[in-house]
């Protein structure tokens, strides 16, 4: 069983033909194996052979190197930062599953599918749901942007933002303050960003399914209600979707320079607490500039 298409066409579109990525590939029970793809065609092969028996997940950045990322220690986050290439942001939210993971723990597989279904049918991921549309208006109101979204099948879902490449001294920093005030602003609680590595991290690639669930990994109208969102990814035909990378982020890009620059002041004055700066009214002020 292969993708439509128009997935292909997606993909194109948000990776573009030629990179330099991560691909894991696998199901919790069976293990997982990465791979470091550099074409389109690469990823069209590794979907091929091992959809949709297996999930898959893509680095969130092309990196600007030669080298086999298989190489990279993926501990060392500075070469990960240094590397990425910055045209995007993203904004992740997580569902907690530590109360499903304890009531399946005796189950066999097909009572494991259905009460995981069945959770989620009955609303154990509206919380995400919820503080997505917030951020999303939150979005739209500080920056006029509007953000691509999508579930991810399970108990995530992601919010992208597409900007010009960014040049930052403190990437990993800067964004941190723009989650950290984000996340103030709009007075949400699953966003996850604290225990992420930002420029390493990956992403469920859209379109494949969730082995736990059965729900395929889509993009989603934020104004869905909730349960049209999870019908929505009950199959993997391919939806068109809001995306647009060709929006004005002038205001957004400004507000992150203006950030950076205040970080590496702030560690010239040897102030090296760097994740407890006192940087919001700064943000507030600029945005309202």
């Amino acid at each position: 069983m292969k993708l439509d298409n128009k997935w292909h066409e997606l993909y194109e579109y948000l990776y573009g033909s030629k990179f330099n990525r991560l691909l894991t590939i696998g199901t919790t029970k069976n293990g997982y194996e990465t791979f470091n793809i550099k074409s389109l065609n690469e990823l069209k092969e590794k979907l091929d052979e091992y959809y949709p028996r297996n999930e898959f997940y893509i680095s969130l950045y092309d990196y600007d190197s030669e080298e086999s990322l298989l190489s990279w220690n993926r501990l060392d986050s500075n070469k990960f930062e240094k590397k990425a290439i910055k045209n995007s942001i993203l904004f992740r939210f997580r569902q907690n599953t530590d109360i499903i993971r304890e009531e399946i723990i005796n189950l066999n597989d097909i009572q494991k599918f259905m009460f995981i279904r069945r959770s989620i049918n009955l609303g154990s991921d509206k919380t995400i749901i919820h503080d997505v549309k917030k951020v999303n208006t939150a979005i739209k109101e500080l920056f006029n942007i509007k953000p691509w979204i999508m579930f991810n099948g399970y108990n995530e879902c992601y919010l992208y933002l597409f900007t010009n490449k960014l040049q930052l001294k403190n990437p990993t920093i800067t964004y941190y303050y723009l989650y950290k005030f984000i996340e103030t602003y709009t007075e949400i609680t699953t966003l996850t960003y604290t225990q992420i590595e930002p420029f390493s991290q990956l992403v469920t690639l859209p379109g494949s399914q969730n082995n736990k669930s059965l729900l395929y990994a889509k993009a989603y109208d934020v104004n869905s209600k909730y349960l049209d969102i999870i019908k929505n990814s009950e199959n993997k035909l391919f939806e068109d979707t809001y995306l647009e990378k060709n929006q004005d982020t002038r205001k957004l890009e400004n507000l992150l320079k203006i950030i950076d620059e205040e970080i590496t002041k702030q560690k010239v004055e040897g102030n090296n607490d760097v994740f407890n700066y006192n940087l919001d009214k700064l943000i507030q002020n600029t945005i309202n500039s």
